[in-house]
């Protein structure tokens, strides 16, 4: 224990030079400014509607019909916009509705996928999809990317709103826990690097 002591006390100056470099890096790495999209399907449902569905000559064919509705929202969580987004579904869906609304690009590739494209998403920008089918499947979201990303998906689910003071009783709340942990780490840094425990 005394030789490790004896070692961080004559090398202190060595490692906090290596040290500084690697947390500059860790900072860089993980706080630098990127777009970051991410996918989210809040909700689909099944109507059943109790009306028959006949044919041309008037026969029925099945005596209720399905309406089918899915909605998937894509949000750029990022601190840079996202460029040339693009949005693939397994086929054009019959009825899509895009809000806020968009000016799009879109074709149909040669297996079928319906491709919508923007042309970028700005940081905190959120798109939904809001898609309808009647007697028939709703296409499913097979991916969403961009120049600088591929979406991540994530799951939602409904909850209450927080009051704003609760939000800022949250805020201080973790501000304090930063600071008590950045200088516990300081003293035990303090502690083997300088041998002087608890500030002394």
């Amino acid at each position: 224990m005394e030789n490790s002591m004896s070692f961080f006390q004559t090398y202190a100056k060595e490692l906090v030079s290596l040290l500084v470099p690697l947390l500059a890096w860790i900072l860089t790495r993980f706080f630098r400014t990127k777009a970051k999209l991410i996918l989210a399907n809040p909700h689909s449902f099944i109507f059943l509607v109790p009306e028959p569905l006949v044919d041309a000559d008037g026969k029925v064919i099945t005596p209720t019909q399905t309406v089918r509705t899915a909605s998937y929202l894509l949000r750029n969580n990022g601190s840079d916009p996202a460029k040339n987004v693009e949005i693939v579904f397994n086929w054009k869906p019959r009825c899509i509705n895009i809000w806020p609304s968009r000016h799009i690009t879109e074709h149909v590739e040669m297996d079928k996928r319906y491709v919508v494209v923007l042309d970028s998403l700005a940081p905190n920008e959120f798109v939904g999809f809001e898609l309808l089918s009647v007697n028939e499947e709703v296409p499913q979201l097979v991916s969403a990317r961009s120049e600088q990303c591929v979406a991540k998906s994530v799951e939602m689910y409904p909850q209450p709103i927080l009051k704003p003071w609760q939000i800022r009783f949250f805020i201080v709340l973790l501000l304090i826990g930063v600071g008590t942990a950045i200088y516990i780490l300081l003293l035990i840094l303090q502690f083997l690097l300088l041998g002087t425990p608890y500030g002394r």
